[in-house]
């Protein structure tokens, strides 16, 4: 997970190396970045069906698109809306940001065994964490999800069994210690048993 934040932290290039970049074109596509193999930079511009200018970056010089970021700009500013990694360089996204139009965070998947589905979904409200979504033992189903207040996981609720229901909740304090858990006991989806 550090190189995801890593990644995702770093500024984008916005160009660079000694190759040439094509100019984007309205509903079409550039030609591909000259760069020498060896050389980080931007590969390709383009601007997408929906009006965003689509960057894609090459960071370790191999050649190969790592980072994809789409912009709108408007009057000169460049507004950040989606940015796709590729951690493993197996050309499949292994992260995918959503921003707002404010430029806040609105969600973040990851795809933690690079499978090509998220296995980690982080939901956003005005830029700060608000649930995170897991799929724990990697079967395509989320069943791990947890709530937070004021930066810190405040619940956790899961569906320890499959079916889809929740079925475990753990509610925690400030320190992230648990105070209380309940069980549904009965598969109903209602917690029958408690404890604190």
């Amino acid at each position: 997970m550090l190189l995801v934040l890593t990644l995702l932290a770093c500024p984008t290039p916005t160009g660079g190396g000694t190759g040439t970049v094509g100019n984007a074109v309205a509903g079409g596509t550039t030609a591909p970045g000259k760069l020498p193999i060896g050389t980080a930079g931007v590969l390709t511009t383009r601007i997408t069906e929906d009006g965003l200018n689509q960057v894609e970056v090459d960071l370790d010089g191999d050649g190969k698109v790592d980072i994809i970021n789409y912009y709108r700009e408007s009057a000169g500013v460049k507004l950040l809306l989606k940015k796709d990694v590729d951690l493993n360089h197996d050309a499949r996204i292994d992260v995918r940001t959503t921003f707002d139009e404010a430029g806040l965070r609105v969600l973040e998947e990851m795809d933690g065994d690079f499978d090509g589905r998220a296995d980690v979904v982080d939901h956003y409200i005005q830029g700060k964490r608000s649930m995170t979504e897991k799929d724990t033992d990697f079967n395509g189903s989320f069943d791990l999800f947890s709530y937070y207040e004021g930066g810190k996981v405040r619940r956790k609720e899961r569906d320890s069994n499959g079916d889809g229901k929740i079925d475990f909740w753990e509610y925690l304090d400030d320190q992230g210690a648990v105070m209380k858990t309940g069980k549904d006991t009965d598969g109903d989806g209602t917690m029958d048993d408690r404890r604190e």
